[in-house]
């Protein structure tokens, strides 16, 4: 998992496999409440595509979620998931 940076509250990483390759896309969720995904690897090799925008918390969603890591990273997985990606170690 990519380390975080000052404004970001979580990051999560999700990955896609098939016969013609492995995709992998990185999650962010930043402090102002936006949430970001882009294609990160193609096969391993990094990659520098644009963030899209995904979400953007209410603030009563950036209240709940604070500044706590986990339930931000709690919130990237059910998004990703929500969008068809697959996601280790997350129920």
């Amino acid at each position: 998992m990519a380390g975080f940076t000052a404004r970001d509250i979580g990051r999560i990483e999700s990955t896609y496999t098939s016969d013609l390759g492995k995709l992998s896309w990185t999650w962010v969720m930043k402090q102002d409440g936006r949430v970001l995904y882009r294609l990160s690897h193609i096969n391993g090799q990094p990659e520098r595509n644009y963030w899209r925008l995904v979400y953007q918390l209410s603030a009563t969603e950036r209240w709940q979620v604070g500044s706590d890591p986990s339930r931000a990273t709690e919130l990237l997985a059910r998004l990703a998931r929500e969008r068809g990606h697959h996601i280790g170690n997350h129920r």
